[in-house]
């Protein structure tokens, strides 16, 4: 039968995420690319954080250099995820509260040099901090309801990769 097309669930789903992140190279590179912002050095496709290959490179002068996408979004001030925590606990336990989330950045960055935090400030007794990719901010809300309890809220985006992330207590 001519003009006959079967469907199947897949072509009447929504396309939500098809929408990829403007600041990742559309391309691999040609060549090694390092950063001058945070030495992170770009091969085979994957950002890598390594201050011997680092220094190795800049002296061959062999790799490009170019900002990473990170240092980009912090450079724009184009965050891709927010944490805001409030309440009487965070006030009690600041010092402990800032060094979890800097346990937390420390770990992300281990595994992936672009999830970084971008801004940390106090706004009315609130800490907000902002965040590079929306993966750390929810990463982070969830390692406070484990350590601190209290409740955690994710208000993800439906246009654009961006997440807010309320944790209270």
């Amino acid at each position: 039968m001519k003009g006959y097309k079967r469907y199947n669930p897949a072509s009447f789903k929504k396309k939500v995420d098809v929408e990829t992140d403007t600041y990742l190279p559309k391309r691999a590179a040609a060549k090694t690319l390092i950063c001058p912002g945070c030495h992170a050095i770009l091969t085979r496709k994957r950002w890598r954080l390594d201050e011997a290959a680092y220094a190795k490179l800049l002296r061959a002068g062999t790799a490009r250099q170019i900002f990473c996408p990170a240092c980009q979004k912090i450079r724009d001030r184009y965050p891709s995820g927010q944490v805001t925590l409030t309440g009487p606990f965070l006030a009690e336990h600041w010092d402990e509260i800032l060094r979890l989330i800097a346990n937390e950045e420390k770990r992300a960055r281990e595994k992936n040099p672009l999830e970084r935090i971008m801004s940390l400030s106090e706004e009315n007794g609130q800490l907000v901090l902002t965040t590079t990719d929306e993966k750390l901010a929810q990463r982070i809300g969830r390692e406070l309801r484990k350590a601190c309890g209290g409740t955690v809220t994710y208000g993800w985006s439906h246009n654009n990769k961006f997440v807010r992330v309320q944790w209270q207590r």
